[in-house]
């Protein structure tokens, strides 16, 4: 990973940060043997989990699973970038840091991206200038006063107006003069016509929200029309390579720090929503922007909480979009419960009407998304009738089947049963079993997967506990066969820190991914090594049984090849691949 500091810098003030010292400042923390003990700061618990190592110099929560080193520390609690984690170290340890490299002043996107954020920052605050101009940004003010937003949310928020006028963003650019013409078409405020004669702004007469990162760089803008001639309602910055729609929540900086605390996200769909939970105390509030929600939206979320409390509108398009978030959140492994606000109501008029706490009981007695399908699906229905039972049942068996957990699928279906007073026995038999047929139960090949990555995690253990037994594994071991992604990716990053003749360290480790699952296992990995008898012996056997499980998968699949041209009546194919087979079993260590 490059940053903008040379990687001895940031060493060196890693070297002189204490992190119990840092950690300090927000857990009260207590000695238990080599290590210190607290309360986890990224989410709610009674008893202490979060675990503190001064000798590795990192941190693990095996509550929630967050994990890093003294720098991740102060940007997850601090909202601030690495960079910005490292100069405040700097700065207290006195040692001066150098102006950026070269490398990354002259890489192109770099400078775009740079670029980009100045343009974004500048017309941010053109905007919020305008919104509070006595004559210019009357109008919306009037309009956000009449929907009871105060003035302080709105300056939290850096709430702007864009007036009606054609080029004034235009006309502010050109006074600053700092920007190319590149840039401000880059950045999407401005549009160009097809024959190039002349520029535009994009936002006119709008109310205007920044959208923002989640270290809080401005990266895009949406704009709300306040009168109904004006279409679209809505209107958002293209994508750009800081703005991308599927990647971003609104409100995710200022949100992240209490889902990580309440291990649980709300998410609604407008801004309007988002900023009212925000103004009545709600904080773990994100919208999606105003479009369906992504694979992205859902990896981001899961990097803070287990579950998600869906809060959509309860006509037929609000529970469409439901359904395709809970498809898209439970396969990110997230569960999920939904609110369903009387019609015609939005978090942002609910809220506003009922106040806060009205809305908090709905999230706290939020169901789970299922139990809320099969209520949706059995209300007015019969189901002492055969023919309503069936179509019920086909339309719950095709969600049902989205959880993988055989207890929890069963546990639905005799939900679904209940609720839709079917009392005869044979036909939930009947329902249990339809899932016996379609998604079999674990065979030897699945238990091998299971085997082959606890193979992998001891493998990994190994790597991390010294550089000779790490050479040793490197040396027996093809890294290609890794099933687990990340457990390949920490090994492959160690095979490169030895190539470089670099000291195996998790601390170091840590910089060197922005994949929050990874970074959680390396400071689990780091605060529960594992302890071997003999490291030798230990190696040879892990290493002979992941072998062994990667031949014995391949022996599989030269069997069935095999027995495919015996059946096609290819005998010289089938007696090389007996041959094979031969060779393959052969090399099986025992």
């Amino acid at each position: 990973m490059k940053y903008s500091i040379p990687d001895s810098v940031i060493d060196e003030v890693r070297d002189r940060t204490d992190i119990i010292e840092v950690v300090s400042q927000y857990v009260a923390l207590k000695k238990v043997g080599k290590n210190f003990k607290g309360l986890c700061p990224f989410h709610s618990e009674k008893t202490p989990s979060f675990t503190v190592s001064p000798e590795k110099r990192i941190y693990h929560c095996f509550g929630c699973g967050a994990g890093g080193n003294v720098f991740k520390f102060v940007i997850e609690t601090q909202n601030i970038s690495f960079i910005d984690a490292v100069r405040q170290f700097a700065d207290s340890a006195g040692i001066s840091i150098p102006q950026p490299n070269a490398d990354n002043i002259n890489n192109p996107l770099y400078k775009e991206r740079e670029a980009l954020k100045r343009a974004n920052e500048l017309a941010a605050n053109y905007y919020h200038s305008l919104f509070h101009d006595s004559e210019a940004g009357l109008a919306a003010r009037d309009y956000l006063k009449g929907r009871y937003f105060t003035g302080e949310i709105l300056d939290k928020y850096n709430i702007g107006w864009a007036s009606p006028g054609w080029r004034g963003l235009i006309n502010h650019f050109h006074k600053i003069g700092t920007l190319s013409r590149k840039t401000v078409l880059q950045s999407g405020l401005v549009i160009e016509k097809e024959d190039g004669s002349n520029v535009y702004d994009r936002f006119r007469g709008r109310v205007i929200f920044p959208i923002k990162d989640l270290h809080g760089s401005v990266i895009g803008f949406g704009g709300r029309a306040i009168t109904n001639k004006d279409n679209p309602k809505y209107l958002n910055s293209p994508e750009t390579t800081l703005y991308q729609k599927s990647q971003t929540l609104f409100g995710m900086d200022m949100a992240k720090q209490a889902i990580r605390k309440e291990d649980q996200a709300i998410l609604v769909e407008g801004y309007f929503d988002q900023m009212r939970a925000t103004q009545f105390g709600i904080l773990n509030t994100v919208a999606a922007c105003g479009t369906a929600l992504t694979a992205k939206q859902a990896g981001l979320l899961r990097n803070y909480a287990s579950s998600v409390v869906l809060v959509f509108d309860s006509d037929k398009a609000g529970r469409s979009a439901a359904e395709k978030g809970f498809e898209i959140l439970q396969e990110k492994g997230l569960q999920v419960k939904i609110v369903f606000l009387p019609e015609g109501k939005d978090p942002d008029s609910y809220i506003q009407e009922n106040g806060a706490d009205k809305f908090i009981e709905k999230i706290k007695t939020a169901k789970p998304y299922l139990e809320s399908y099969i209520d949706t699906v059995v209300a007015g229905k019969d189901g002492n009738s055969p023919s309503k039972r069936v179509e019920m049942a086909n339309k719950v068996l095709p969600m049902v089947g989205k959880v993988n957990n055989l207890v929890e699928r069963n546990s639905l279906l005799e939900y679904f049963s209940f609720k839709a007073k079917i009392d005869d026995a044979s036909f939930l038999t009947e329902l249990k079993k339809s899932f016996l047929r379609n998604q079999p139960s674990i065979d030897a090949s699945e238990t091998e997967t299971n085997s082959a990555l606890n193979l992998e995690r001891h493998l990994v253990h190994l790597i991390l506990s010294g550089k000779e037994t790490a050479q040793r594994v490197f040396k027996a071991v093809n890294l290609e066969e890794f099933s687990n992604p990340e457990l390949k990716a920490i090994a492959t990053t160690c095979l490169q820190m030895l190539n470089r003749n670099e000291d195996i360290e998790i601390d170091k480790l840590i910089d060197q991914t922005d994949d929050q699952e990874i970074r959680s296992r390396l400071t689990h990995f780091g605060l529960e090594p594992l302890e071997f008898d003999s490291t030798e012996r230990t190696v040879s056997d892990c290493v002979t049984k992941f072998n062994n499980v990667h031949i014995k998968t391949k022996i599989k699949i030269v069997k069935q090849q095999r027995n495919e041209a015996e059946k096609a009546g290819e005998i010289e194919k089938s007696r090389e691949l007996q041959n094979k087979l031969r060779e393959m079993q052969l090399a099986l260590t025992h």
